[in-house]
């Protein structure tokens, strides 16, 4: 991915992604496929850490709904963590439509 680096560490029922710069239309299709396999078997939770994102557009709105999608699929759950201000209030505006926690 060429915006974006994910980091990846173990959670307590499950795993967490750090995801950090930019999640933009061209790191998209990579994260979508990639994501769901990662992060397979590794428990039911999938938590994605923003706090090192700087910025994500709407095409990288409309992929973290295609994992949230995936996950779900594959009996896990997304929660999403410390998201700024800016990207916080993009996802509570698409938040009825995907199948992931938003948390403050």
């Amino acid at each position: 991915m060429r915006d974006l680096k994910v980091e990846a560490k173990q959670a307590d029922n499950g795993i967490e992604l750090q995801l950090v710069g930019e999640l933009i239309f061209s790191d998209t299709k990579q994260f979508m496929t990639d994501i769901p396999i990662r992060v397979r078997d590794k428990g039911p939770c999938v938590i994605l850490n923003l706090d090192k994102l700087k910025f994500i557009d709407s095409a990288g709105l409309g992929s973290i709904l295609y994992v949230s999608e995936a996950l779900r699929m594959q009996c896990q759950s997304l929660r999403i963590i410390n998201a700024n201000n800016i990207i916080k209030n993009l996802l509570s505006k698409i938040k009825g439509v995907g199948t992931f926690i938003l948390e403050d």
